[in-house]
Order: structure tokens, then C-alpha cells, then sequence
């Protein structure tokens, strides 16, 4: 027998058993995406009164995980303390998002808005990933410092 009579038989089974076992098809599992996982971070600081009658603003700082996503954030508690030592639970307060650098957050374009401490997102949004803020500011020359809690959710 010729030696290329046996190369070509040969070269043909090999063919064929690889072949075989790259079928180009499903193996029978979907392949899946993995989902981002959602953290809440509870953040709580204090705005305090007016001085020199300039409104005061308090932030707190969060940050966005890898790939970034969707961020809500609830204003969910502001409680104003009055000089006479009296509770005010309903102040109406700002809320934004925004970056920090230097030391001062700086609200972010678009997100800037009023609300009093409750259980659903005041603001939505979709945030790439790195550090931000949240600010919560003095909108109605608050009379005594208003304690305040945030809910932000974000990848």
C-alpha cells in the first residue's frame, strides 16, 4: 500500500471523531447573564439652621459598583428639632445626587428635587460606576437642626 493510501483513511477517521464531538449545537443549557447584585446603604446626617440666614445642606457619600445601574434614592426621615426642643417629623427637605471633589458635593444636573421623609424612591436615575453623594439641604430656613436618614439603592 502507498503511504498516502494510508494518510488519507487515517486523515478521514480523525476527521470524522472531531467531528463528532464539536456538534455545534446546544448542549442543552442556556447560557445566563449574571445579575448585578442591588446593595442599600441607610445614610443619616444632620442639616443644620440657617447661619448668618444662609441655608445650610449636609451629604453623605455612596458609591456605584462595577458596570453601574439603576440608583433610587428615599429621603426616608427628616425630623426637625425646634429650639424649645419639639419635633417637627414632617420638614420638607432638598434632595440630590452629586460628586464629590475637594471635599464639597456638587449636585449633578437633573437631580434635584423637594420631599418629606417617606417609604417610596424620590429620586431614580442611572448612575455609571464610581463615588457620588447624596445632598440634603435647608429649602424652607428651618428653625432647629433636622436629623436625616437616606435609603440609596445601586449596584
Amino acid at each position: 500500500m502507498p503511504p498516502s493510501a494510508f494518510v488519507l483513511p487515517s486523515l478521514l477517521t480523525v476527521l470524522a471523531v472531531v467531528a463528532s464531538g464539536c456538534t455545534g449545537g446546544s448542549n442543552g443549557s442556556t447560557p445566563t447573564t449574571p445579575t448585578q447584585t442591588i446593595a442599600t446603604d441607610v445614610l443619616t446626617g444632620t442639616v443644620q439652621p440657617p447661619v448668618g440666614g444662609a441655608l445650610q445642606s449636609a451629604f453623605v457619600p455612596f458609591a456605584v459598583g462595577q458596570g453601574g445601574g439603576q440608583v433610587q434614592v428615599t429621603l426616608t426621615s427628616a425630623v426637625e428639632t425646634f429650639p424649645d426642643g419639639t419635633l417637627l417629623p414632617t420638614v420638607t427637605m432638598g434632595l440630590a445626587v452629586g460628586t464629590i471633589a475637594g471635599g464639597v458635593c456638587t449636585q449633578m444636573a437633573n437631580s434635584f428635587t423637594t420631599a418629606q421623609g417617606g417609604s417610596q424612591p424620590q429620586l431614580t436615575g442611572s448612575l455609571t460606576a464610581g463615588s457620588y453623594c447624596v445632598l440634603v439641604s435647608d429649602v424652607s430656613s428651618q428653625l432647629g437642626p433636622v436629623a436625616f436618614a437616606v435609603a440609596v439603592s445601586h449596584p
